[in-house]
């Protein structure tokens, strides 16, 4: 291990009835917020009434902005940082799915500098400033409610790019599996795909020693595929929701990481796809990730056999390792090719130049464990096929 400074802030309020007690809890922080959600779900399931109910309760003054959309784009962040400028609130609460609190994210450092997102984007600039951000997750997956990343997609390039600042980092989450219920089937199946990829990229893409980090990658895993198992057979099994909610938060929240942080070079392959072709994120990570894996098979060949073995025991090699994992995603409908997206061969080109746009470094070239130039990135886009 290297050495690591890690700092989480966030407050978690977790359980299920959670969300009874987020009026009370936000109040400690805020008197006046932008609520960041979609006109979807929230609304139609009767959620965002019940928090302005309690906001009402708790003399919390809201505001709605319910613009959000998956891969959420530049220009509706850039509009919802000057609508929060403008109406002078406290804090911005992300009320949804990732996309919704990656914008809440986005909306609240817009809100603090006089610039668009896409500036904080692709490694242009940096900010530590931004308005408290608050996040209540509806979905488990992105594990956005525990850190300081978000992704926004530009609207003219159709680049899909990554920021990071940590004054975004939520001062406050809360929690509440129980309001993961109503999730479809297969938002749950790519949820479980995007927290096992977040789990163990540094896990296969690090060089450096981190016995406790490894076990923790390979522990969330083996939860996921219990609880996504148990999921299926009885989605109102409270315990395995919970425990499914947890592993959301804590595969991205730092500690997994910390001390041997490497790229995460398939979240990077896979943003060109999303961003271009519009699909859930989940679904690209499933495409991507065993192709990324038979690819580096050589220099990840320790790390493949551990990893196989939660999804088959007697895998004993790096190839019976991804041939497991491979068999897991088919299980689940989720061992994917280009075609089950509706993308075409022609598409590589320009999927390798939106990568390299975003991602490539002083050489043309972006990290994995072994460094992918534009030749590498479209080969790996051709094992989709």
């Amino acid at each position: 291990m290297h050495e690591f400074t890690l700092h989480i802030p966030t407050k978690f309020v977790f359980g299920n009835g959670a969300f009874q007690r987020a009026g009370k809890e936000i109040r400690k922080k805020a008197e006046k917020v932008l609520i960041v959600c979609s006109s979807g779900s929230v609304i139609r399931l009767g959620h965002l009434d019940a928090l302005l109910n309690q906001f009402e309760v708790a003399r919390v003054r809201a505001d709605v902005y319910d613009k959000v959309m998956p891969n959420p784009r530049v220009s509706m962040i850039d509009a919802g940082g000057r609508l929060a400028k403008t109406l002078h609130v406290d804090a911005i609460v992300g009320f949804g799915g990732g996309s919704a609190m990656d914008a809440a994210k986005g909306v609240a450092v817009v809100a603090r500098n006089d610039a668009s997102i896409w500036d904080y984007c692709a490694g242009q600039k940096t900010t530590h400033q931004s308005l408290p951000v608050i996040c209540i997750p509806t979905l488990s997956a992105t594990g956005s409610e525990g850190n300081a990343f978000g992704v926004v997609t530009h609207d003219e390039t159709l680049d899909k790019s990554g920021f990071v600042c940590y004054g975004a980092r939520p001062v406050l989450s809360i929690i509440d599996p129980e309001l993961t219920l109503s999730v479809p089937r297969d938002y749950l199946l790519d949820g479980a795909v995007d927290i096992i990829t977040h789990a163990t990229e540094a896990y296969f893409s690090s060089r450096h020693e981190g016995v406790l980090n490894d076990k923790m990658s390979l522990s969330i895993t083996a939860t996921v595929l219990e609880m996504l198992e148990r999921l299926i057979k009885d989605p109102a099994d409270a315990d395995a929701r919970a425990a499914f909610a947890w592993a959301s938060t804590v595969a991205l929240i730092g500690i997994n990481e910390s001390g041997r942080e490497g790229p995460h070079t398939i979240h990077v392959i896979e943003h060109a796809l999303s961003g271009m072709f519009d699909i859930s994120h989940g679904r690209g990570l499933a495409l991507i990730f065993p192709k990324y894996l038979t690819m580096f098979k050589t220099v990840i060949a320790d790390r493949l056999i551990p990893f196989g073995r939660i999804f088959d025991p007697a895998a004993g090699t790096p190839e019976e390792g991804i041939a497991a994992f491979t068999q897991w995603l088919k299980s689940i409908g989720r061992d994917l090719k280009f075609a089950d997206l509706g993308i075409a061969e022609t598409a590589i080109p320009a999927l390798a130049d939106s990568v390299l746009r975003v991602a490539a470094n002083r050489h043309g070239q972006i990290s994995a464990p072994a460094p992918m130039g534009k030749k590498e990135i479209e080969a790996l886009y051709r094992m989709c096929l």
